[in-house]
């Protein structure tokens, strides 16, 4: 589990700096927590815990607080990961938007 948590967080640092080379010089949005969080128990939590009072959730996905507490963490950077195709998650078809949103309420559970 710690090599695969690892090798995600490469993934993330990858991705990241993929987000700022394109999109470093233009304004960002503001993102919608609140719709984040709605759709993260839609989409997300078959997985993911996403919210401190969910019980049960797949134990190969992080949960949603622990990504927010990683050190380093960029809500701009995930949710540009979360549009990325990787491994063990399946294609959600998410908007930008929508993905963003997603990220901002991640950040809420710091």
């Amino acid at each position: 589990m710690l090599k695969s948590l690892h090798r995600t967080s490469r993934k993330m640092l990858l991705v990241g700096c993929c987000a700022v080379a394109n999109f470093g010089s233009t304004a960002s949005f503001a993102a919608d927590g609140a719709n984040g969080k709605t759709l993260a128990n839609r989409w997300c939590s078959s997985c993911h815990v996403v919210a401190r009072d969910q019980k049960l959730a797949n134990d190969q996905a992080p949960p949603f607080a622990s990504l927010a507490k990683r050190p380093g963490f960029d809500a701009n950077q995930l949710a540009f990961f979360v549009l990325s195709p990787h491994p063990n998650m399946p294609s959600l078809s998410l908007s930008r938007a929508d993905a963003a949103d997603i990220a901002d309420y991640i950040a809420t559970l710091k």
